[in-house]
């Protein structure tokens, strides 16, 4: 094949590449919200994925002039698309890869695992990155009737972000040279010096993490149950964001187990806090939030307790206690 003719081919086949990797990477983030608990792509992804085609002269340096013992260029380049997918710890590549993993839309490969790189080389601390090749399970047509081809790849890399930066920094300057360049052996130090001390920031964080996870776990669960008993008698799904967790925190002790029965309890017994939130929730930001049902609990079994403990501003409270006929305390 020659030059012309690859990039004929790929110029022809160019758009169903691009919407392979759309497809992926769509699939991968679909998979997600199926298997991570609370999952926020904003959040769990640091950078936002995006399909890249190679460029002409990308693959024809690579087909062709780079001493590559392709037996046919063409097919035997597997990263013509390709989408990298960056997260904050180790812990989640894993949950990427089981996405990966458990999809019957490809086949894949795992061409480069840098935990069993690791195992094979302890004392050594180098490039890091976790690298799949995604090949089509059968030719099917996207929803923008493109076709895809059966085995059409997809590279996908997964890394954290701190090896994501030292990657940018590092990557194409060392691990790329060709045999024989010379690299100051300072330089090659600093590098391993600098991998090894992200391996030990990882280590810490994902500790961390799992140190806070445990820590939160009332309040976590408890933020579930308050959420649900909202969509129940409320009628939509609350909005959630930080003040959930500062109330949570300031009522940790009365959580409990038996939350759900004691809130069901009050709005059965007082059906009109459901119709004032929902009357409430679109003109109110603090009447879409879950927490507010908890603040009702609060100040109509502990009135006094509530307004000392309470972690935001008094407004928020002041309708709640209006509502439920008591007076406000007067020291808050």
């Amino acid at each position: 094949m020659t030059e012309s003719e690859f990039l004929a081919r790929w110029h022809a086949e160019r758009e169903s590449y691009a919407a392979w990797g759309l497809f992926v990477k769509n699939q991968i983030i679909a998979g997600l919200h199926a298997s991570v608990e609370r999952f926020d792509a904003h959040a769990f992804l640091k950078i936002p994925p995006k399909p890249r085609t190679k460029t002409d002269d990308s693959l024809i340096g690579k087909a062709f002039h780079r001493n590559k013992p392709y037996a046919d260029p063409y097919v035997n380049i597997e990263d013509k698309v390709g989408v990298r997918f960056v997260v904050l710890l180790t812990s989640d590549i894993r949950k990427i890869q089981h996405v990966i993993e458990h999809s019957a839309r490809w086949t894949c490969s795992l061409d480069r695992d840098y935990e069993a790189e690791r195992d094979i080389r302890p004392l050594e601390f180098t490039y890091q990155s976790t690298h799949y090749v995604l090949k089509a399970a059968e030719t099917f047509r996207t929803e923008s009737e493109v076709e895809i081809q059966k085995d059409t790849p997809c590279e996908v890399q997964i890394r954290t972000l701190l090896q994501h930066a030292h990657s940018e920094l590092t990557h194409d300057n060392i691990y790329k040279r060709e045999p024989g360049s010379e690299i100051a052996k300072t330089v090659e130090r600093t590098v391993a010096k600098s991998m090894a001390l992200i391996e030990a920031v990882d280590d810490y964080f994902i500790r961390a993490v799992d140190e806070l996870n445990s820590a939160t776990k009332a309040e976590r669960e408890a933020l579930d149950t308050l959420a649900t008993v909202y969509s129940e008698h409320i009628g939509f799904a609350p909005q959630t964001d930080l003040s959930n967790r500062l109330v949570l925190q300031a009522f940790r002790q009365n959580l409990g187990e038996d939350l759900r029965r004691r809130l069901t309890e009050l709005l059965a017994q007082k059906p009109f806090i459901a119709e004032r939130v929902k009357g409430r929730a679109d003109a109110h930001y603090l009447f879409r939030q879950p927490w507010i049902l908890l603040a009702y609990l609060m100040a109509d079994s502990a009135p006094a307790a509530t307004a000392e403990r309470w972690p935001l501003t008094p407004d928020e409270l002041r309708p709640v206690y209006t509502d439920l006929g008591r007076a406000f305390p007067a020291q808050v």
